[in-house]
């Protein structure tokens, strides 16, 4: 029979809607109360859990263990300070806050209240993403020295209305809102830190956005691996794709599995470098794939945040650390970009 944590969900919107069902599946939670700001959205709310549409209500007078944070990026970080220094366990998506700032000031106050913190940084929970971590960390093909990105998406019709796009509430444009995961994962794979050599960040196509439609960054490593990233909202066929070019082979990462499925088939191929043609064709070695079909990446989240809060587990993703080293990436193709004009 596995301890039941008590929690609160604060927004509601599709991001609260996955984690909801997440800790329903998990079984180990209990959702005492939803908040939302938009009478809409609490009119969609399941029943058997108390409704708030303020925020500060909710945590004081339902009392939980832990707090799951899905607000707009302009909330978080009061929500997620809030929560800690009442002692709370806090889960909050991704990004943590509009800036570097906003993550420092969190991680701040998760060291001063010495409770539990994680951010949903779920990618790193994809299958691919795992099976790709095994077999660098393998050394099967040797080390990895090259890393090429993408990771794009199509707006749509009331794209630029959406408050992602509200630099006030979002704090940054696809960069922050997309990018960041295909940095975060980059940074994972690799196993050190990026630095920023050159960027370009615009508005290429959605001129009337505030915020860009587009960030190109050329990054290196403390081991001076060379890694590009293109975060578009341009791309108008949902795209993920990471190569990692190693001394000894070569994996590629096609498609990742969403709740809207038009990423694609979520798969790894990986290839051993055959210079001397041993398959029969030059620059056409033996390719070895895996495909996955099933997206277990919120689940296996939910589950590492609720061992860290009953079983005194460490959290592995989505530190208060990993938040703040992600965000100094992102501060630095913003501004990078902004010096080149």
């Amino acid at each position: 029979m596995k301890t039941k944590l008590s929690c609160v969900i604060i927004g509601f919107g599709t991001m609260g809607k996955i984690r909801y069902h997440a800790v329903q599946r998990h079984g180990g939670y209990e959702v005492k109360a939803v908040c939302d700001i938009r009478s809409e959205v609490r009119a969609g709310i399941p029943g058997g859990v108390l409704i708030y549409s303020d925020w500060e209500a909710c945590i004081e007078e339902q009392d939980p263990d832990a707090v799951i944070v899905c607000a707009v990026n302009k909330m978080i970080p009061e929500i997620v300070c809030y929560a800690l220094r009442q002692g709370r366990a806090v889960f909050s998506e991704k990004p943590p806050g509009r800036s570097l700032e906003d993550a420092v000031n969190m991680q701040r106050v998760y060291d001063e209240c010495k409770t539990t913190l994680k951010f949903g940084f779920n990618h790193r929970y994809h299958n691919s993403i795992i099976e790709a971590k095994a077999l660098l960390d393998s050394g099967l093909l040797g080390t990895a020295v090259c890393v090429r990105g993408v990771y794009g998406k199509a707006g749509n019709r009331n794209f630029a209305e959406e408050w992602r796009n509200n630099r006030e509430i979002s704090g940054g444009g696809i960069l922050l809102d997309q990018g960041i995961h295909m940095l975060d994962l980059v940074r994972y794979l690799l196993g050190c830190e990026l630095h920023v050599k050159s960027s370009m960040v615009d508005k290429l196509v959605w001129k009337e956005l505030e915020t860009e439609d587009s960030a190109i960054a050329l990054l290196e490593s403390d081991r001076r691996q060379i890694v590009s990233v293109h975060s578009s909202a341009l791309q108008w066929r949902h795209k993920f794709d990471i190569d990692i070019l190693c001394t000894q082979g070569y994996i590629a990462l096609n498609g990742l599995l969403t709740n809207s499925r038009s990423y694609g088939e979520e798969s790894i191929t990986y290839y051993k470098k055959d210079l001397s043609a041993a398959s029969g064709k030059l620059g056409r070695p033996k390719e070895h794939t895996m495909c996955f079909d099933e997206d277990v990446s919120w689940d296996k989240e939910m589950a590492e945040f609720y061992d860290a809060v009953v079983n005194g587990s460490a959290i592995l993703h989505g530190t208060a650390e990993d938040a703040v080293k992600v965000m100094q990436i992102v501060t630095d193709i913003y501004q990078m970009a902004e010096r080149n004009g």
